[in-house]
């Protein structure tokens, strides 16, 4: 009796233990509105079998992980790299009540994505998800059963629905400064908003916005932040950041574009990124450990494509500056690692103007007249981007 009762145990306790392990694997997770629209709970999704997650109070940046599958993402964003690859959606990750909201169909795509042999659907007000086994292959007349293909769909590019033009400095943080006091936050925000009247009048239906209008401080990482924060689902967007450099040299002279690389093209590229990358000083400690954030560089970097295209950028617009300025050389397209341009989820460039400590140059760029010819050679450059990139997308 004693035995037949230490069986039974041993069988109900085999059973539980099946029964544990299928739940885990099947279950529902639902879905809450919010102003209209449907949102799932990261506390909700924390409790599906083997996804794990992290989330960073300061910077508002979270990740789910699975195996060697990655999702990132930040709050406000309505952009998510799934593996390196961008996915959009209509509405952005929210933060309430001490939780983290996501869109409903990211719930979906990310149990998807993280389980591709798991059904996932909708029912009612939950995102319901079970285990199943991959069906049965198709077996040819030779008996070898055929590989399994490929359901993911190649990234989509989407229309440049809208442009940010971020004037270097600003506030407390006026740049670098020329003979006379001469500050480079005054500058850029002159050729800046120059550039906004030019492409307002030749890109119609494009958004134009700046990132400051005033003389106001603005930090590295919101910069790039306020321009993720106009990506929606089916619109891309272009960032381009312009500042003026400066040297240790008064002799030299000329203008430059960059684009986001960690391996700047040579020294002098590594001592322009360092320059503009001092003004994080003048940050909030609490703020300053975004850039030092290994693992959310590593997935927030650019993608391969984001890079091809942020090169093309750079060569556009260091063309059309050439074409209209001929009192200074082209100093060619570079590449280095600016802070302002780290995170940007879509192409982004920084010019480079010219040099506030050449004396002739300095002259130039606080006249109206050079000012207006160089934010046309700049928006010449956005618009011939464009052209290629619309060309790009069609095929």
């Amino acid at each position: 009796m004693e035995k037949s009762g230490k069986n039974r145990l041993a069988l109900v306790l085999f059973f539980l233990f099946i029964f544990s392990h299928s739940m885990a694997d099947n279950g529902s997770v639902p879905v809450v509105d919010i102003d209209g629209d449907e949102y799932v709970a990261l506390s909700d999704l924390g409790r599906v079998n083997g996804l794990d997650s992290s989330f960073d109070i300061i910077t508002q940046r979270g990740r789910f992980y699975r195996g060697t599958s990655t999702a990132v993402y930040q709050v406000g964003l309505s952009a998510v790299l799934f593996n390196g690859a961008l996915k959009k959606y209509p509405r952005p990750v929210l933060r309430k009540a001490g939780d983290v909201l996501f869109p409903a169909a990211f719930a979906e795509d990310l149990l998807h994505g993280f389980y591709p042999h798991w059904t996932v659907s909708r029912k009612d007000r939950l995102v319901v998800f079970s285990a199943a086994e991959p069906g049965p292959r198709e077996t040819p007349a030779n008996g070898k059963a055929l590989p399994r293909q490929k359901t993911e769909a190649p990234p989509v590019r989407d229309r440049i629905g809208f442009i940010i033009i971020d004037p270097g400095h600003g506030g407390r943080d006026p740049g670098a400064i020329g003979r006379g006091g001469l500050h480079e936050k005054k500058i850029t925000l002159g050729v800046a908003s120059r550039l906004e009247g030019y492409l307002k009048a030749n890109l119609k239906g494009v958004r134009i916005v700046l990132t400051r209008r005033s003389d106001k401080f603005i930090e590295l990482a919101t910069r790039t932040k306020i321009a993720n924060g106009h990506l929606r689902e089916n619109e891309n967007g272009v960032f381009v950041s312009i500042h003026v450099n400066a040297s240790i040299s008064p002799r030299i002279s000329g203008f430059e574009t960059y684009y986001l690389s960690q391996n700047p093209s040579n020294d002098e590229a590594r001592a322009t990124a360092a320059l503009e990358n001092n003004v994080v000083v003048l940050e909030e400690k609490s703020h300053r450990k975004s850039y030092d954030d290994i693992e959310h560089m590593e997935a927030f970097m650019l993608t391969a494509q984001i890079q091809r295209e942020s090169a093309l950028l750079a060569e556009c617009i260091q063309s059309g500056i050439d074409s209209r300025i001929t009192e200074f050389k082209s100093r060619g397209v570079r590449k280095a690692d600016f802070f302002v341009l780290r995170g940007s989820l879509m192409p982004a460039a920084l010019a480079e103007i010219g040099y506030i400590t050449n004396s002739r140059e300095a002259q130039q760029l606080t006249k109206a007249a050079y000012q207006e010819k160089m934010a046309r050679g700049i928006g010449e450059g956005l618009v011939s981007f464009i052209k290629k990139y619309n060309q790009m997308i069609k095929n």
